[in-house]
């Protein structure tokens, strides 16, 4: 079974795309990182971040302990170093966002492969 984590914005282009159950049926499993937890809290829209909280929940996400980093490495670091440790893929449209180790597709990419 493929493991999954989204970025932040790739969770956001499949709320938009309305893709939950397109992903449940594809039979990935989802991974979320506390990082990612603690960028959804920051949001100021209250509606936002609770559909966001509410397609993790649908997805039946799986909390990946995150990696050890130093103290003062980017939220992206850590969830890319996370995903490499514990997924297959990270899918994210940040274009500066990569893992040595770690397959990286953008939202669109993944519905292509992985939506049909």
């Amino acid at each position: 079974m493929t493991r999954v984590m989204f970025d932040s914005n790739a969770l956001d282009a499949a709320l938009r795309s309305g893709d939950a159950a397109r992903i449940l049926a594809s039979g990935i499993t989802v991974a979320i990182t506390t990082a990612q937890e603690d960028e959804f809290h920051q949001i100021a829209d209250a509606t936002k971040r609770q559909a966001l909280f509410d397609l993790l929940y649908a997805l039946k996400a799986e909390r990946m302990a995150p990696v050890d980093l130093p103290w003062d490495a980017s939220a992206d670091a850590a969830i890319a170093a996370t995903a490499a440790k514990t997924c297959d893929l990270l899918v994210s449209d940040d274009k500066g966002i990569a893992h040595k180790n770690l397959r990286v597709l953008s939202y669109s990419d993944f519905r292509k492969a992985y939506l049909p």
